[in-house]
């Protein structure tokens, strides 16, 4: 069986695949020296990083992917592919939904106003075309939220309110890229659930640092912060809606005991890698399964919780990172890592191990 995975960061799903005996085919912008692909196609620079902002274009990755796209019998999308407005969605069998609905969910005030449509509880949500209407809104909540209206991740999402200093204000209003999407601002953490098909999977819990992705903790007990059937309900609505195939996740935050729903994400969302661990199974033998109609319901419960955390440099640093079990997204020995990109991932039964091995990772680097 031949296995393609295309995306940002292909290494959870490839490396699922390949224990699954597959051969397979890695499109990715990143390549951790983890990544067990049989076939690599990349596009970072190994000895020196680079700013993500600058350096990363889906197109390439979709242009390159088409060599493989007729060779193999399974293709997996991850995050960062026909996630934006210039996308070009091409006519792939993939694993899940097509390039077509994963672009067309990936509009973030398209979505709003069809689940608002639906029923269920989102943020207001509005588009600011100028500095002077995100102003507005900004008057009458006091607090919001502006993001791109596509995107991925939480890149370029930020929290404005009235009471930051008037020049960060003013040069924030005045640098953003109009038009934007601006949400009232809800008091929650972050939130997320996993769906096979229509079948629960698992509730999470999102670490978030400065508004974007930077982990998560699987499988999280929501009993005494949510309604969970009605949250059930709601969830799995939404994926009849969107008849959404394949694994699926939903970001949503609390209010009132009730999920707000904040995103939908149409492809293998980031917790895919913990959401395997805490099962204990093989993910991509499920998905594929799921899509094929040929399994039964998973029926299995999460054996224990993981956490992940993705860690990004404070600094200009030079990596001489080891892999290890619990260290994963291992750069290459020497690598050079620009301030604020990502450097590892660490991933532990708990927070103490975590940040005991985080503790650890920052003696293998050296500033530059």
């Amino acid at each position: 069986m031949k296995v393609l995975v295309v995306g940002i960061n292909t290494r959870p799903v490839a490396n699922s695949a390949k224990r699954l005996g597959c051969r397979v085919y890695s499109v990715s912008y990143y390549n951790p020296v983890d990544l067990e692909a049989d076939v690599k196609e990349y596009f970072i620079n190994d000895m020196y990083h680079g700013p993500f902002s600058e350096n990363y274009d889906s197109r390439k990755l979709i242009e390159c992917a088409e060599k493989y796209v007729d060779e193999v019998d399974y293709i997996f999308i991850c995050s960062g592919v026909f996630e934006y407005e210039n996308s070009k969605t091409p006519n792939w069998d993939v694993v899940g939904n097509s390039p077509k609905k994963i672009k067309m969910l990936s509009n973030k005030y398209y979505v709003m106003k069809k689940l608002k449509n639906l029923g269920c509880p989102v943020p207001e949500t509005y588009i600011a075309h100028s500095p002077q209407q995100l102003e507005r809104y900004l008057q009458e909540y006091k607090k919001v939220v502006v993001k791109p209206i596509y995107g991925h991740g939480g890149r370029g999402v930020l929290t404005i309110s009235l009471n930051m200093g008037e020049d960060k204000y003013s040069n924030l209003l005045k640098n953003l890229k109009y038009p934007c999407l601006v949400q009232e601002y809800i008091l929650s953490e972050s939130f997320s659930v996993a769906y096979i098909g229509r079948e629960f999977i698992t509730f999470n819990k999102q670490l978030v640092k400065n508004n974007s992705y930077s982990g998560c903790i699987t499988p999280y007990n929501l009993e005494k912060l949510l309604d969970v059937k009605y949250a059930k309900e709601i969830f799995e609505d939404i994926i009849e809606f969107f008849d959404l195939k394949g694994m699926n996740g939903i970001d949503f935050m609390i209010k009132d005991r009730l999920p707000v729903i904040v995103e939908i994400n149409p492809r293998i969302p980031g917790t895919f890698e913990t959401v395997e661990m805490a099962l204990q199974c093989n993910l991509v033998k499920q998905i594929i399964e799921s899509v094929e109609g040929s399994r039964k319901p998973l029926k299995v419960k999460p054996v224990r919780q993981y956490i992940k955390k993705i860690l990004c440099t404070e600094r200009r640093v030079i990596a001489y990172i080891k892999k290890r079990e619990n260290i994963v997204d291992v750069p290459k020995y020497g690598a050079v890592i620009e301030k604020g990109e990502p450097l590892t991932t660490v991933i532990g039964r708990n927070m103490e191990e975590v940040n005991r091995t985080v503790e650890e990772i920052w003696k293998m680097v050296v500033p530059w």
